[in-house]
């Protein structure tokens, strides 16, 4: 993740959460419906992940559009990244080990994305506009970011305090993004909730009456799947918001 002067969360802590962390396989990557309808194979467009260590969402989309990868990231384990990269046999990516609001691209890009980065910052508007001047012309942005409104509020304040803590909520919603990007030279493709429920939480010991409530919330969500099926949008207990937008060719 990024620096800033209002910022949620600092390079100690992204150290922290990475290191260690089991990645899942690429091939199971979150967004992945998202990033098919939207994106086409192209080998000569060039993708750019901002806040990119871990390295699955960049690895994937290097592997299934057949991209030329870069990304950026101040976290010491941006290097896990390249790793990923190694493993699958992907062309290596250009990395960027720096602060992103110091940035200056080589050039514009086909892609740029950015999975849960814009909700750990005060200046959403700015983080959005940082965003947006990496695309080239006709080129896709995608930002996504959990969604802590609603009862996701009230779960994450009972389960998980410290970690709504690092997220500006104020922001949560596409009514945030809608307005981020009322000024910008782009069309709104997908701006809406993701997927019907989904909870998860950062802590590892749960006390008994916490690992009641967390597992009465997972009974909660499965029974509104089976009603509702799993892609039922919502302000209440969605977890994510995702947005997709094309730039205008001027």
């Amino acid at each position: 993740m990024i620096s800033l002067d209002t910022h949620y969360t600092d390079k100690k802590f992204w150290n922290s959460y990475f290191k260690g962390r089991v990645m899942r396989p690429i091939e199971h990557t979150p967004f992945a419906d998202i990033f098919i309808k939207y994106l086409t194979p192209d080998p000569t467009k060039h993708v750019f992940e901002v806040g990119c260590a871990g390295g699955i969402y960049l690895a994937y989309l290097a592997k299934t559009f057949g991209y030329h990868a870069s990304g950026i990231d101040y976290s010491d384990e941006i290097e896990r990244t390249r790793a990923l990269f190694e493993f699958y046999k992907l062309p290596e990516p250009i990395l960027y080990k720096e602060d992103f609001f110091y940035f200056r691209p080589p050039h514009l890009y086909d892609v740029v994305c950015s999975v849960g980065f814009v909700e750990h910052f005060e200046d959403f508007q700015d983080i959005v506009r940082r965003h947006a001047a990496l695309v080239a012309d006709g080129g896709t942005l995608i930002i996504t970011m959990p969604h802590f409104g609603g009862l996701q509020y009230a779960f994450h304040w009972l389960l998980d305090r410290e970690n709504l803590r690092k997220h500006n909520t104020r922001i949560m919603s596409p009514n945030s993004l809608r307005d981020a990007f009322a000024e910008l030279p782009f069309k709104l493709k997908y701006l809406d909730y993701y997927k019907t429920f989904g909870f998860w939480t950062e802590r590892k010991n749960l006390a008994s009456w916490e690992k009641a409530v967390f597992w009465s919330i997972h009974k909660f969500g499965k029974i509104l799947q089976v009603a509702l099926g799993y892609e039922r949008p919502n302000r209440w207990v969605s977890p994510h918001i995702v947005c997709v937008a094309k730039k205008i060719k001027i």
